[in-house]
């Protein structure tokens, strides 16, 4: 079994989330969702936070460079702040309870730099 890292369980929390409650939408809604999404570039790049934190991450951890790892994890990060805002109209117990674990997950990231 490999490592446990602060970064992947952001990553899985995130990723959870956003899928559950992404299919409690019905069919017609999704297609509403995947449109807006189609027609920003903004939107697009709100999502691409997170393959480029994790591709940035993976190379700073290949390469042994601490500064590409905070990064790569701090894009994961954001993402994880920006999907907790986005549905705190729909279920704010949810989005309260994630944006809590991605907030203290979150400031461990941050713990090598003070070291």
């Amino acid at each position: 079994m490999g490592k446990f890292t602060v970064t992947g369980a952001i990553l899985i929390i995130t990723a959870w989330f956003a899928l559950v409650e992404f299919d409690s939408f019905p069919e017609s809604k999704r297609k509403q969702i995947l449109e807006r999404i189609k027609d920003s570039p903004a939107r697009i790049l709100l999502i691409a936070l997170m393959p480029i934190g994790i591709i940035i991450n993976g190379l700073g951890g290949f390469f042994g460079s601490l500064w590409m790892v905070i990064i790569g994890a701090s894009f994961i990060f954001l993402q994880g702040i920006i999907v907790s805002l986005l549905f705190w109209k729909r279920k704010r117990w949810k989005s309260i309870l994630l944006l809590t674990a991605i907030v203290i997950l979150g400031s461990f990231i941050y713990i090598p730099l003070l070291i």
